[in-house]
């Protein structure tokens, strides 16, 4: 069999979402379509891998599709496409370190991996470990809108068996309260993860929102209520308020990691496939966290049935996954791009059967929102 790469398509698509994305980052500019990218990798012998370039902030899907077919589809081709480690180390000498790089480096490591478990008939979890467990549990997360839609987000979430209910926040506090007020009711005594998506300027005003929180409904943790680089904020809040706090943002890399858990700045971290950079580094944040005692969970971009498939195989190889996971990004879309729905069913997300991430492409799909 040759396994050498023929040849690598990057095709930009513009996915329409069933709700605009509202939340302290964009509340003014809410996100209406997701502007990702597909990859894919063929072998000399016909053998197919998929990836997914996923990021909604800032909006440059598109713009990565462009770096990925000038600088990484040459850099690949005729090389085996079973020496992930060399052409992976070749796509980051390219890349340069840019902030972007980590979204790019994980589609392409998604591809890799596709084609090396349908090399080996093997899933993907299998080249991460091994399976943990059968399946990946979920929260639900609820986007800003009136405190009466966003209750009624929550009860739908509850009954169709989300394990806990995520909401944004960020805004003037008064909306927030009646948010958080609304969604409480809706969910008694459920605790609430509130992610605040960076929006408060200082350690002060994030406290007095958090106490207020506290004073209306059991919470879970604080994602992310200080901008990346304010660690010590993060421990200051931690020690003020004795709400545990959530690095999202601040937790990108492995070196964000180290660098949380020296600051002491966060009880929970939320890692992500594509902002680490592909499954084995977030593998690696996961390992380094339960190394260092603090609990992980499976963030997300709202990626579609690509990414979210490379999530479920993560999501059931790592050792420790004790919170509920928030990678059902298929759902929010009016259509995915794979043939088959990624499994996501009674609050559960599972990986697809079969070699490799174990999807293919909707064609049909994929032509219809290419950008």
């Amino acid at each position: 069999m040759d396994l050498r790469i023929a040849q690598v398509d990057v095709i930009p698509i513009r996915a329409p979402r069933k709700e605009a994305v509202r939340s302290g980052l964009n509340q003014g500019d809410p996100v209406s379509a997701s502007e990702f990218g597909v990859v894919r990798i063929q072998t000399r012998s016909g053998l197919e891998g998929l990836g997914e370039i996923s990021i909604t902030f800032p909006r440059i899907g598109h713009t990565l599709c462009h770096a990925a077919r000038r600088l990484m589809a040459p850099a690949l081709a005729g090389e085996d496409a079973l020496a992930r480690p060399q052409l992976l180390a070749r796509i980051d000498y390219l890349l340069g370190g840019e902030l972007s790089a980590p979204y790019l480096r994980a589609a392409f490591e998604m591809a890799l991996l596709d084609l090396a478990g349908k090399r080996y008939s093997a899933p993907v979890y299998e080249l991460l470990g091994g399976r943990m467990r059968e399946r990946v549990p979920l929260a639900w997360g609820i986007y800003q809108k009136s405190p009466e839609e966003m209750a009624a987000d929550a009860r739908a979430a509850l009954q169709s068996g989300y394990h806990a209910i995520k909401l944004k926040v960020g805004r003037r506090l008064e909306d927030d309260c009646a948010a958080v007020r609304a969604v409480a009711a809706a969910a008694p005594g459920v605790p609430l993860r509130l992610d605040a998506n960076a929006a408060y300027p200082s350690v002060a005003e994030a406290a007095a929102a958090i106490r207020a929180f506290a004073d209306l409904a059991p919470i879970a943790w604080i994602e992310q209520p200080l901008p990346r680089h304010d660690l010590a904020g993060l421990r200051l809040l931690r020690q003020r308020t004795g709400v545990p706090v959530m690095a999202d943002e601040s937790c990108q890399s492995l070196r964000d990691a180290i660098d949380l858990a020296a600051a002491q700045a966060a009880d929970v971290f939320n890692v992500y496939v594509v902002e680490a950079g592909g499954l084995e580094a977030a593998a690696a944040i996961f390992a380094f966290a339960r190394a260092a005692g603090i609990a992980c969970i499976l963030g997300s971009q709202a990626e579609m049935g690509v990414g979210t498939a490379a999530c479920a195989h993560l999501g059931v190889a790592v050792p420790s996954l004790p919170h509920a996971c928030e990678t059902f990004g298929p759902l929010r879309y009016c259509r995915d791009i794979v043939a088959r729905p990624v499994p996501i069913a009674g609050g559960f997300l599972q990986p697809p059967e079969g070699p490799g991430l174990g999807v293919t492409l909707d064609e049909e799909a994929v032509q219809e929102m290419k950008a």
